[in-house]
């Protein structure tokens, strides 16, 4: 009898950390507190009839004589719908990414612009309060109508923002809050991922801000940090 060997090859897997800063853009929903945005969507939904109106008044002759020739056989009563919800697609998502951040609209709306690059000045401090270590920072701040990024990168780590909310301030400008994940860069053996909570308050020309941050689920630490928009140019 004849003993057959049969050599199972060895199959090595290598699993490579991905840098944290490369899902750092993602954006999410974020509240305003005492504004209402489906008034926005009510007076775009005005102004995309308006618009569709005004076409209809336009090429109706022109759809007419198409009709009679044979190359337009789509009834009114199809066309016109589907062109008002195109219409009104098309201001929201203009709307949501560039009309808002006018300075006129956003004063009425009172929703502040806060997009940007931030340079940040921060202080850690331990349980009696006290300041044991001082760190800097750059945040970037990516706003929409609807959503927003808050990113946050210093020597040691980067975070991200997952939920958020505004408040005004009555003669103080807003109150930004959120909640964030950080993790550390690789190298880093004496951090751990962990989340936080942080408070700005912006100024009224939302130019500077300050405020408070603690971490927690891995880290508990607590300090205050200063914010500054940088200017480029």
């Amino acid at each position: 009898m004849v003993k057959l060997e049969t050599e199972i090859p060895t199959v090595t897997i290598r699993f490579h950390r991905k840098d944290s800063t490369v899902t750092m853009s993602a954006e999410h929903e974020y509240s305003i507190i005492g504004h209402r945005r489906w008034k926005a969507a009510f007076y775009l939904s005005v102004l995309s009839g308006a618009i569709t109106g005004l076409a209809t008044y336009g090429l109706k002759s022109s759809l007419v004589e198409f009709a009679k020739r044979g190359l337009w056989d789509v009834p009114p009563v199809i066309i016109w719908p589907i062109t008002g919800a195109v219409v009104f697609g098309i201001l929201y998502v203009l709307f949501d990414r560039y009309v808002w951040r006018f300075w006129g609209i956003s004063h009425i709306i009172k929703v502040p612009n806060l997009s940007g690059e931030w340079v940040v000045s921060g202080q850690t401090f331990d349980a009696d309060k006290k300041p044991i270590h001082k760190w800097e920072a750059t945040m970037i701040i990516t706003q929409l109508y609807e959503k927003i990024s808050i990113r946050l990168k210093t020597a040691q780590s980067s975070s991200r923002s997952v939920s958020a909310a505004i408040i005004p301030e009555a003669g103080a400008g807003f109150r930004l809050i959120y909640s964030y994940q950080n993790e550390p860069r690789v190298g880093e053996p004496e951090l751990g991922p962990h989340i936080g909570h942080c408070e700005l308050v912006f100024d009224p020309a939302i130019e500077t801000a300050a405020g408070d941050y603690f971490n927690s689920g891995g880290r508990t630490t607590f300090g205050q940090m200063e914010i500054r928009k940088k200017v480029h140019g």
